[in-house]
C-alpha cells in the first residue's frame, strides 16, 4: 500500500459556490472511503484555475473514487461547478515530511 496523491487542475465559474459545497464532499470522501481517504486540498491559481489535491491510502482507492464520485448524486453540488478539466493525475509518495 502507498499513498497516492490526486492532482486535478480545472476551470470553475463558481469557485465560492464550490468551496461552498466542499465540505459535503468531503463528508462524502470520508463515509464512502474510510481510512482510504487520508485527506485534501481546494486552491485557487493566479490563472483563476482550481487546484483539487486529495491524499489516498493507495492508488487503488483513487482510481476507484475518481470514477465513482463525480456521477455520485450527493457529489453534484460540488462537481456542477467544475468546467473543463485541464489535467488529472495520479502520483505515488515517495517521501513526506512534516
Amino acid at each position: 500500500m502507498s499513498t497516492t496523491i490526486e492532482y486535478v487542475r480545472f476551470d470553475s465559474d463558481d469557485p465560492e459556490g464550490l468551496a461552498a459545497h466542499r465540505e459535503e464532499l468531503v463528508t462524502l470522501l470520508k463515509e464512502r472511503y474510510g481510512d482510504g481517504f487520508l485527506g485534501a486540498h481546494l486552491a485557487r491559481f493566479d490563472d483563476g484555475s482550481v487546484l483539487d489535491f486529495i491524499l489516498w491510502a493507495d492508488a487503488d482507492v483513487a482510481a476507484r473514487a475518481a470514477e465513482e464520485m463525480p456521477s455520485d448524486e450527493r457529489a453534484r453540488g460540488f462537481f456542477s461547478r467544475v468546467g473543463a478539466v485541464h489535467e488529472m493525475r495520479h502520483a505515488q509518495v515517495l517521501h513526506s515530511a512534516a
